[in-house]
């Protein structure tokens, strides 16, 4: 079991600090007067660093356990297991979950929790680098993971300031000043990992397909990211895989000047989209471990994971239903009211059964408020007009919902939901910040 902190941890994590002080401040003070907008990079990366501390405090402090323990602990095995065996140190890192491999742990390297769960299994895995320039402390890894993890956040956010240069402040409250999404993605979790892979994705299509620099280094940048994200929520990667699609897609419609050929245009990328996720699903079966490798696997698998968190013996009164489905398309699509505003809305704020939901609360709360004003100006027409002029914003919106509709129908219970929901979040609340933008105006 980790110990909530020692002196070890204090002086670990107070160089921690002063070593990232000095590289962020630096690279601001370097590029501030060229680009206004690195003023913030300090701020928004010890936000990050104070949100880690926070969830440390939370996890180590207060519930002295969690999935974030289990997942260290993971990590630490594998780190011993290069003393004992270093070929097998290496195997484990690359994702072999053998028997014989299991059998090499011993109270020596400790035994990990998480060994039979792939998707689990994989953020231990990921975890090693940063337990290894933690030395084994909880909260220095923890700072030094957030110092890294906000690089390709900074990355995405420049690219939106490029985009959008009027709405910078709006554009990085959107990533960085979200407080449930600032609160979930700062520490040792699945979450963390899939939030920073979906930018890093985003990031690497624009780079290769519009701006069309750092080509084979964005590449290489997507395989890595995708390989992560594929292994610790594959419904993630497919989401994103089809919504830059159609961010692609839509581009190049736009540069089709004849109004016939983009009518025709359209059901052709739709159908070229269906058989390229089709061929996509079934190749990336493998490292998905089986149960994502088809769609009628993936529909099992939500009516299962369904039905087990609504267990009321489980989860007390900290569940939602949405009602029973099956594991056909047409059961579940009947289901997409309800799916899309729990996956995008809830919790509500009289549903809240603690502070940290309250604060997720307050934030869908803002999200739907905001959401209403605009349609309420620009009608649910208009809104969807200025929608379509901007591919990037369909993209966006296509992701909150799709993301929304399958966290909703696969989540019953809140505690779960406020943390896979965190991935909608920015990319909602880019399209609501663009849309008030571009009325204002008007």
């Amino acid at each position: 079991m980790i110990s909530f902190i020692s002196a070890y941890d204090i002086i670990l994590s107070i160089l921690a600090l002063g070593i990232i002080f000095i590289i962020v401040r630096n690279k601001q003070q370097a590029y501030e007067y060229k680009y206004g907008y690195f003023s913030i990079l300090t701020k928004i990366t010890f936000i990050r660093i104070g949100a880690g501390l926070f969830f440390t405090y939370i996890y180590l402090g207060y519930y002295g356990d969690g999935d974030t323990v289990y997942y260290y602990s993971g990590a630490g095995t594998i780190v011993n297991m290069a003393k004992k065996d270093l070929f097998a140190f290496f195997q484990l890192l690359a994702g072999e979950r053998t028997p014989e491999l299991r059998s090499l742990f011993d109270w020596s390297t400790g035994y990990p929790t998480y060994f039979k769960d792939a998707n689990a299994w994989a953020v231990c895995r990921f975890t090693v680098p940063f337990y290894i320039l933690g030395f084994g402390s909880y909260w220095a890894s923890t700072i030094i993971m957030n110092a890294v993890m906000v690089i390709p956040m900074w990355r995405f956010y420049t690219v939106l300031v490029r985009m959008y240069p009027q709405q910078k402040k709006l554009m990085a409250i959107a990533l960085f000043y979200m407080p449930s999404l600032v609160f979930w993605s700062s520490g040792i979790l699945k979450d963390v990992w899939c939030y920073v892979a979906l930018l890093q994705l985003y990031l690497s299509v624009y780079q290769i397909f519009i701006r069309k620099k750092f080509i084979w280094k964005s590449i290489l940048l997507y395989i890595f990211w995708a390989y992560i994200l594929i292994s610790i929520r594959p419904f993630m990667f497919y989401t994103a895989f089809v919504t830059t699609l159609l961010w692609i897609g839509f581009r190049w419609v736009q540069t089709i000047e004849s109004g016939i050929v983009k009518t025709m245009a359209f059901p052709v990328i739709m159908m070229i989209m269906g058989v390229t996720i089709t061929i996509a699903i079934s190749q990336l079966g493998g490292v998905a471990e089986g149960k994502y490798a088809t769609v009628d696997s993936m529909l099992e698998h939500a009516v299962i994971i369904q039905k087990d968190l609504t267990r009321t013996e489980a989860y007390g009164e900290n569940t939602f239903n949405i009602g029973e489905f099956d594991a056909s398309v047409s059961s579940m699509l009947s289901k997409a009211p309800q799916a899309v505003l729990a996956g995008m809305f809830r919790p509500f704020l009289w549903e809240a059964r603690s502070i940290l939901m309250i604060f997720s609360g307050l934030e869908s709360a803002f999200l739907m408020s905001l959401f209403l004003y605009l349609l309420f100006r620009t009608g649910f027409v208009g809104f969807f007009t200025l929608l379509q002029k901007d591919p990037f914003l369909i993209s966006c919106i296509a992701f909150a919902v799709m993301f929304g509709f399958f966290v909703g129908l696969t989540t019953a219970n809140f505690g779960a939901l406020v943390r896979y929901k965190i991935a909608l979040i920015p990319f909602f609340t880019i399209v609501l910040f663009r849309i008030y933008g571009l009325i204002k105006t008007e």
